[in-house]
């Protein structure tokens, strides 16, 4: 995070509402204490850049009120009004468990104290009201999660150096299953976070192959030499959906299947597959529908999961994957 960021989310926390207000002063007497600020410069020349931040602040949130009248200035959140980021709400507090129980485990420790940073509620915590919510809401997750694969987090740091700065990338790098090391020479274009691993996409050098690696099996990596003809452009969202159908979801498909009424009434009426899904037929047991989906990875192992309330109909491929999968999955048991 960069000290730009972290001085304006730092001066965003610390106004309060009214009728309380922080002084120009006091932040900048914050901002020192956190090393936000040059101690080595004089007072006139970090107040200036304490008084920037504070007039950005103001700019993006209208909510931010200053009396200039006073001296020191006077900053605080107007009446009336919400703190934009110390949340006082049971939507607030939705979101923030949300990102606490699903994006934190997601990133290495090292993201994961950035981003409880960018979450903190600072003063705001004292508010009764966020009390309550957090005694009277909690999130619950309903899928079974692998533990995030861990890796040397300085990787990371390389890869964005490489992409900022066009150079290449020097990997040692182990494929699944692969007891040896290759040798990689690449040009970084992207990362890509996938469910709980992060991916890096790249071009190997002096080729147009592209290749997608795991991060946590990249065993060394080094910066290389500028790339002469870098990659001008490179989206990595629309490189995922054309070319890794396993991560986007792949082509959607029409499918036809036929579900328990009692186990699976909620895949028939709630949480449905798709929102323009149909009902076929329907008896006493079972109900047909018919839904779009992407055939993916993904949704062969939803499949699979619910193999005893879901029976694939159409289209036969997909069927006779499924089919396949349950018989070696039998094989296993008897």
């Amino acid at each position: 995070m960069s000290k730009t960021f972290e001085r304006y989310q730092r001066v965003l926390q610390n106004i309060p509402c009214h009728p309380d207000y922080v002084t120009s002063l006091e932040l900048r007497q914050i901002l020192l204490s956190k090393d936000l600020l040059n101690p080595a410069l004089d007072e006139k020349s970090q107040m200036k850049t304490v008084q920037r931040i504070i007039n950005k602040v103001a700019a993006d949130y209208y909510c931010i009120e200053i009396d200039n009248d006073k001296r020191p200035h006077q900053i605080k959140i107007s009446q009336g009004q919400q703190h934009p980021i110390n949340p006082a709400a049971m939507s607030s507090v939705l979101s923030l468990q949300i990102i606490e129980h699903e994006v934190l485990e997601m990133l290495p420790p090292t993201m994961r104290k950035e981003v409880s940073n960018l979450i903190s509620t600072g003063k705001a915590e004292r508010d009764q009201k966020i009390e309550l919510w957090k005694e009277r809401f909690t999130y619950a997750p309903i899928e079974f999660q692998l533990t995030s694969p861990s890796f040397d987090e300085s990787f990371i740091a390389t890869i964005e150096q490489g992409i900022v700065e066009k150079r290449s990338l020097n990997m040692k790098y182990k494929k699944r299953g692969s007891i040896k090391e290759q040798q990689y020479h690449i040009e970084p274009l992207g990362i890509v976070l996938h469910g709980r691993s992060f991916y890096l996409v790249a071009v190997k050098k002096n080729t147009q192959q592209y290749r997608t690696f795991a991060i946590h099996r990249i065993v060394k990596l080094s910066l290389g030499f500028s790339v002469q003809k870098c990659q001008q452009h490179f989206n990595a969202k629309q490189y995922i959906e054309q070319h890794v159908p396993h991560f986007s979801g792949g082509e959607f498909t029409q499918v036809i299947l036929k579900i328990d009424n009692y186990d699976g009434l909620h895949l028939i009426e709630e949480t449905r597959l798709c929102k323009n899904q149909t009902t076929i037929n329907s008896t006493a047991q079972h109900t047909t529908i018919s839904a779009k989906v992407r055939d993916s990875l993904g949704f062969e192992w939803w499949l699979m999961k619910n193999a005893n309330v879901v029976e694939v109909i159409e289209p036969i491929h997909i069927r006779e994957k499924i089919k396949a999968n349950l018989t070696q999955a039998l094989l296993k048991y008897q």
